[in-house]
């Protein structure tokens, strides 16, 4: 794991290196946002990856996210401080559920237990242009890597970030297809 840490800091850049307007306003309005919010009073003090979540959250202003019945419970609060959190058991049920993932720009999050690369294909067309999937521990082990780079390479995905722990995936029409690959 250190090692492909070490490959991933020499590959990776920060705001300095990104010349997506999206990306560039992403990364420094959010990824390196250093103001002390309110809502981290109800974060544990040195849980960054919370704190990263609900800065994603208050940055996108998502009405809701979808969230796997198997996530860490420290971030499901960290999401549910900004937005209305609606579980799921997997993706087909995402997908088929009453809640139309369509409509209405969301936050899609992903880890190990509910990935499932044979649904991928389908969420993604039923997501709504401007959602975000955010996939969780894309590195720790060769083959969620692996599953990671069959995701973004999917046509109707325009933006990947790599950011080591979090992998996220846009749909934007808009931009270019591009991926990053960010020190958080």
């Amino acid at each position: 794991m250190f090692l492909s840490y070490l490959k991933f800091w020499w590959r990776s850049k920060n705001e300095h290196g990104v010349h997506s307007p999206f990306v560039f306003d992403l990364v420094t309005k959010c990824f390196y946002e250093r103001t002390n919010y309110k809502a981290y009073q109800h974060l544990a003090k040195q849980d960054s990856k919370s704190k990263f979540l609900y800065r994603l959250g208050a940055y996108f202003k998502f009405d809701r996210s979808f969230i796997p019945d198997t996530i860490d419970l420290n971030h499901k609060h960290a999401l549910a401080l900004e937005t209305t959190c609606i579980p799921f058991k997997t993706i087909e049920a995402l997908v088929n559920g009453e809640h139309s993932i369509s409509k209405t720009a969301s936050l899609i999050y992903l880890n190990s237990d509910t990935l499932e690369p044979h649904s991928m294909k389908r969420l993604i067309a039923h997501c709504h242009r401007d959602s975000v999937i955010i996939i969780k521990s894309i590195r720790e082990t060769q083959t969620q890597f692996k599953q990671w780079n069959q995701l973004k390479a999917f046509a109707e995905i325009s933006v990947s970030i790599d950011a080591f722990y979090w992998g996220l995936l846009f749909l934007r029409t808009e931009q270019l297809k591009e991926h990053f690959t960010i020190r958080l």
